[in-house]
């Protein structure tokens, strides 16, 4: 094998090794990237009509936020929960299942506080696992 021959595979070896060129996201898709500590209205309506409550929106969407994240100990008297709390329009709301009673429809946008986040928030309300904010769309009277 020549070395002209031995230059081309060399090339063609690293060419084929190269990451792929061009820009991410030019498939046709013009949505904002998915957030994980937010949730818009526009990601729930396009979960499909089975979606009928902020609680089914979640599942489907970042189930994540509906697992338990905080410690609960026997020193805190059960104070404490390992779930999130809910806060509707930024008054306390109550515990995950009542994210059942709110309708997915009438979600403007949804964001996940950590117990970090949402301490500096919610000050002590803000519970010690975090906290699930359902802000409501604007109707027209």
């Amino acid at each position: 094998m020549s070395v002209k021959h031995l230059y081309l595979v060399a090339v063609a070896a690293i060419i084929g090794c190269a990451p792929a060129g061009g820009t991410s996201g030019t498939s046709g898709a013009s949505a904002a990237p998915r957030r994980a500590d937010y949730l818009t209205a526009e990601e729930i309506v396009a979960a499909n009509a089975d979606v009928t409550t902020a609680y089914d929106a979640l599942s489907r969407l970042r189930p994540n936020w509906l697992a338990g994240h905080g410690v609960t100990s026997a020193v805190s008297n059960g104070a404490g929960t390992a779930f999130a709390i809910v806060s509707v329009d930024g008054q306390p709301y109550g515990d995950l299942n009542s994210l059942r009673n709110i309708p997915a429809y009438d979600v403007g946008d949804v964001r996940y506080y950590d117990v970090t986040q949402a301490g500096a928030r919610f000050g002590i309300r803000g519970g010690s696992s975090g906290v699930i904010e359902v802000t409501m769309k604007v109707r027209d009277q």
